[in-house]
């Protein structure tokens, strides 16, 4: 179950401390978690606690983080919400820690069905003053183990919160995978707050009430995002060939979209599909590379059309888009008839 892969990925990554509030579609992966901790062969393992709210959760994380320690938490859309600002803060102060969004079906409170409901607002409304965490968006359970040990390395080498992107059908669907506990996640620490016993002080700060020094700060984020930019990564299935349809899609829309470029290309139409790995940054030499060679681009969203968006302000093409919403799952057929 992609929950329990979820769980035994980040655990056996090296995950010291989980602070997290349940929330369906996601409390499977903090059950799971749960019944790790206190494993003998888990011995890094230190702290599984459930906070009062998701409030509460990302400010743990951000002292674990400033401590140096790798944690975690999921979520979902509103608690995704609430964690905002606690994001904002922990961008700023450089403190790394993994977040699990598990899109359910929105606006407001929804329902617990899968969706992919966050898209913009991960890209766009994690924090004010220019926060961009970075993004992962799985498209399969062995991919989603995958990121969770990408996620911690990522944090840690930009000290940098990371939010991993899925939806209630990959936590909830079963799959075979393959995993090999990796190795440890050590992570270089010498910057940490950890206090006297540990040798030199350091301060953990984000506030910069002189101007000039807010200003400084905030050139040394933004060359640190310049950064960030060259990890961009994305998967082109079937792009090899001038294309009568580029599809572009995420998550489990994106499993479902390679069925049908499959199915299309049996019946002779050039189709491929555009996968962002990394959703933030996005792969935009290689989408304004393939999308050029397509003669129309479709996007399928679980959505309506948050991540089309941001396809067409790249490319400055027109792009279509075919939405699922409330919690209806993309279908082969309909997505294949929509190249037309």
């Amino acid at each position: 179950m992609g929950a329990k892969a979820i769980a035994e990925a980040a655990v056996s990554s090296g995950l010291e401390a989980y602070f997290g509030y349940p929330i369906t579609p996601s409390s499977e992966i903090m059950e799971n978690i749960s019944v790790l901790y206190g494993e003998r062969k888990y011995p890094w393992f230190k702290v599984f606690l459930q906070s009062a709210s998701e409030i509460e959760s990302v400010n743990m994380l951000f002292g674990a983080g400033a401590a140096g320690y790798v944690s975690m938490t999921a979520t979902s859309g509103l608690g995704l919400s609430l964690m905002a600002e606690g994001i904002s803060y922990a961008y700023a102060s450089e403190v790394p820690f993994l977040i699990i969004d598990v899109n359910r079906g929105g606006p407001g409170l929804g329902n617990v069905a899968p969706e992919q409901s966050d898209v913009s607002f991960v890209l766009n409304s994690l924090g004010h003053g220019g926060v961009k965490p970075i993004v992962l968006a799985p498209h399969t359970v062995q991919e989603s183990m995958e990121h969770v040990h990408k996620g911690f390395e990522l944090a840690f080498t930009y000290r940098i919160p990371v939010i991993l992107l899925t939806d209630a059908l990959i936590v909830h669907m079963y799959d075979t995978v393959e995993w090999e506990p990796p190795y440890i996640v050590k992570p270089n620490v010498d910057w940490a707050a950890r206090g006297r016993n540990y040798g030199q002080r350091h301060i953990i700060n984000s506030i910069y009430l002189d101007p000039p020094e807010l200003k400084a700060n905030k050139e040394r984020l933004l060359q640190k995002q310049k950064e960030i930019e060259k990890i961009a990564e994305s998967e082109c299935f079937m792009c090899n060939d001038y294309l009568d349809v580029l599809y572009i899609a995420i998550g489990i829309s994106a499993r479902i979209s390679k069925e049908a470029v499959l199915k299309l290309r049996e019946n002779g139409i050039k189709a491929g599909l555009f996968r962002p790995i990394t959703l933030s940054p996005l792969d935009k030499d290689n989408l304004l590379k393939y999308s050029s060679r397509a003669e129309k681009m479709v996007s399928v969203e679980m959505n309506e059309g948050q991540l089309a968006q941001e396809i067409m302000r790249i490319t400055r093409r027109d792009v279509d888009v075919l939405p699922y919403l409330g919690g209806y799952i993309p279908d082969v057929e309909e997505v294949a008839e929509a190249w037309k």
